[in-house]
């Protein structure tokens, strides 16, 4: 059965037309909270949290069916929410699969399979049912008109100028981007302006530096702001978060510099925000195919020494701008 998307579910809660069960599939924990939450005022009308989660790895499978199936003598609203259903067997799969051709009354169930692509049978009789929402990271030219929608969420109307500075600021994610639309909102005064300027200078306060302006540094092969924003970055985050973004800008200069210096058009998620991906071409041009195998390389070993070693954040990242930046300038 053909998926749906979230804002088609999202249109039709607008309308009042609720279902009982929904079953999401896809790994964008961002976008599963948020379904269940905007699934969860719709219900019950208020910002209170009224879910009850049902793990098989905490309860046995007949528990969780005799939580979802039981309804108490005031016939009250439950919200439930089943991951992995794949872990419930035998008789209580069989119980689930009736339990969302004839639902409890009053009682609502998300259930979620973060392996979009699964062809476990439970998916498959899931899917007889029920028809799939996509939960999936968005591709590129989707994240536009989620900003559009973090920012209507507090009843804003951002320009598109705005958007886009927030998707160059923070488009690397959805999480990322509800995250700094709701700083702008909450920083929003009666008498402020929206505007591209207000929201770099939202963003430049208390002097922390976001991952996109390392990155930016880094493909200019600028060694001081590098160490700068790097350095920044890591106090509040750690390395690790850095090597999957770090991975995809060596990547892709590669994948330019293969193919003559021409840039390719982005076919699937990159975690990278569009103020990075814009100047790659740029960037390519600033490193031989050499140095950027070598950095990639570099980038593989640092992942091992944060698996198997001590050696602290600081000193892995100095390493690595020493050797990526430096060493062939």
């Amino acid at each position: 059965m053909k998926e749906q998307s979230l804002k088609e579910i999202f249109n039709k809660l607008n309308k009042g037309e609720l279902n009982q069960i929904y079953f999401l599939k896809g790994d964008d924990y961002f976008l599963q909270e948020y379904f269940i939450k905007k699934l969860e005022i719709s219900i019950f009308g208020d910002d209170t949290s009224h879910r009850e989660l049902l793990m098989p790895d905490d309860l046995s499978s007949q528990e969780i069916l005799d939580r979802i199936n039981q309804a108490d003598l005031f016939s009250s609203q439950k919200y439930f929410i089943l991951r992995n259903p794949q872990q419930i067997k035998g008789k209580a799969q069989n119980e689930l699969i009736q339990f969302c051709s004839n639902p409890t009354p009053n009682h609502f169930l998300v259930i979620i399979m973060d392996d979009f692509y699964t062809s476990l049978k439970i998916s498959k009789e899931l899917e007889k049912k029920l028809k799939p929402v996509d939960v999936r990271k968005p591709f590129d030219n989707q994240l536009r008109s989620w900003t559009k929608q973090f920012f209507e969420d507090h009843n804003i109307e951002a320009p598109p100028s705005v958007v886009q500075t927030v998707l160059d600021m923070a488009g690397d994610s959805v999480y990322h981007i509800a995250n700094q639309v709701e700083k702008i909102c909450l920083a929003l005064g009666d008498e402020d302006l929206l505007t591209p300027e207000f929201v770099q200078k939202f963003s430049g306060w208390n002097r922390e530096y976001q991952k996109w302006e390392f990155l930016n540094a880094v493909g200019r092969k600028d060694l001081a702001k590098a160490l700068v924003t790097g350095n920044d970055y890591i106090s509040r985050n750690d390395m690790i978060s850095l090597l999957p973004s770090l991975t995809a800008l060596f990547q892709e200069m590669l994948f330019i510099r293969l193919n003559n210096g021409t840039s390719q058009s982005f076919r699937g998620y990159i975690p990278l925000t569009n103020g990075v991906k814009n100047k790659l071409p740029e960037h390519a041009k600033k490193y031989t195919k050499h140095e950027i195998e070598s950095g990639l390389a570099l980038l593989g070993d640092i992942d091992r020494c944060i698996k198997t070693t001590s050696e602290n954040d600081e000193s892995l990242l100095t390493r690595f701008l020493f050797n990526a930046i430096i060493e062939h300038a």
